[in-house]
């Protein structure tokens, strides 16, 4: 019975793990008032992470174009917002999900099962 609810979680967790998918932050070419104007493939951007000069990196969800700075919150559920100017800018990335880092996480959660498994086999003598 222990097993049957082991492998029911353990399934369920893959296929949670797997229907999300892992996600990854891509550097853009375009510039970061090009990229705010237009937007994202399926409409608003939902996060974007700047690297100011300094090398700090800082995440900004609900990213919006305020005159020469991107107004947006710390965290997905923050009501207070941040501004950083365009002026501090150096690079600027979006979060898309990633098919490579997916896959590995699919693969490592059978191979967890598998391993389980195998190791249950050999427990039952």
């Amino acid at each position: 019975m222990r097993l049957v609810r082991f492998r029911r979680a353990v399934l369920s967790g893959w296929l949670a793990g797997a229907a999300s998918g892992c996600m990854a932050w891509r550097i853009e070419t375009v510039s970061p008032r090009e990229l705010l104007q237009r937007g994202g493939d399926d409409g608003p951007i939902p996060a974007v992470r700047v690297t100011k000069p300094d090398q700090t990196r800082v995440e900004i969800w609900g990213p919006a174009l305020v005159g020469d700075s991107i107004a947006g919150h710390a965290t997905e559920r923050a009501i207070a917002r941040f501004y950083v100017p365009l002026s501090q800018v150096s690079l600027i990335e979006t979060r898309h999900q990633s098919f490579g880092k997916t896959i590995l996480f699919v693969l490592g959660v059978g191979a967890g099962v598998a391993v389980y498994a195998l190791l249950q086999s050999l427990n039952q003598y």
